[in-house]
């Protein structure tokens, strides 16, 4: 039993036609999602550039999210940050560092462990 060939209006109507990009919408990057002008891009861009060779280590993410901050922050409130030292010291939150887990979730620390 031979089968007959496909038509090529068969073809168009294969769901196997179509690709991923077809089936499934991603979200995308935009390079302007923080709303800057042309020249503020070509600004951030040049900048990159040059913290990424200062700072090798940092990630480029980390260092378009301080380039971001800096470009939207008054310099007042920047200011008024490094005065009062805002973002320094210890966190508020108390860190989970170590300990066993016991009875599914419960954390026993070094300090409350009975031996």
């Amino acid at each position: 039993m031979d089968k007959e060939p496909l038509e090529d209006s068969d073809l168009s109507n294969n769901v196997f036609t179509q690709t991923i990009d077809d089936e499934f919408t991603r979200q995308k990057k935009y390079p302007n999602d923080m709303g800057f002008d042309t020249e503020t891009l070509q600004r951030r861009n040049n900048d990159m550039k040059e913290m990424q060779k200062a700072y090798p280590n940092m990630t480029p993410a980390w260092l378009e999210m301080a380039w971001n901050f800096c470009e939207i922050t008054p310099k007042e409130e920047q200011d008024k940050i490094i005065k009062n030292k805002l973002w320094e010291g210890k966190p508020d939150k108390k860190k989970d560092t170590g300990g066993l887990i016991k009875d599914a979730m419960s954390i026993e620390t070094p300090e409350t462990t009975e031996v």
